[in-house]
């Protein structure tokens, strides 16, 4: 059981927090208490605007990405057909101006080749014979590989140029 003294105290300290309470609640008005909700609606109300605001700029800043996306994709599809225009017209050309002369000997072929798989530093078969040059390339094969390989990098660059085209639409230049 709980001792009397220790009853008495805590029923004091009780009554003294009630009164407490009271006074203050006394202290603070009812124009007070409206003054304080009326700047927290208008705080409430300023986070909104904030946030519809934002939503705005979000929503235009979309809206030019997909715009930028789309005519970066109209541009390149039409570099693509003019280029691709073009490299018919000089693959057709390759054909009536070359001789078909010899003009890369089989061995320069095969170090090319090795070159750009990068085989370089691979030693030769273990126990086998290295393998065999490929047959001479004439100036009809060396005029089309130079055409495939401005082909990829025309293809290349008209993607770069799309995507640089799409970043500085969406970042104003940024």
């Amino acid at each position: 059981m709980i001792p009397l003294p220790t009853v008495w105290i805590a029923a004091a300290a009780l009554a003294a927090g009630a009164a407490g309470g009271y006074a203050l609640a006394s202290k603070v008005s009812a124009s007070e208490t409206a003054q304080a909700e009326a700047r927290l609606a208008r705080c409430e109300a300023g986070r909104a605007e904030d946030a519809r605001a934002a939503a705005e700029r979000t929503a235009a800043l979309l809206a030019r990405a997909q715009d930028a996306d789309r005519a970066a994709a109209e541009k390149l599809a039409a570099q693509k057909a003019a280029f691709d225009k073009r490299l018919k017209e000089v693959r057709r050309e390759i054909y009536s101006l070359s001789t078909g002369r010899e003009c890369l000997s089989g061995a320069l072929r095969l170090r090319l080749n090795r070159a750009i798989a990068g085989a370089d530093d691979l030693p030769a078969r273990p126990g086998g014979a290295d393998p065999a040059a490929p047959e001479p390339a004439d100036d009809t094969a060396v005029a089309q590989w130079i055409a495939n390989a401005a082909s990829a990098y025309d293809d290349c660059r008209a993607r770069i140029d799309a995507i640089r085209h799409w970043d500085e639409v969406t970042h104003d230049g940024r």
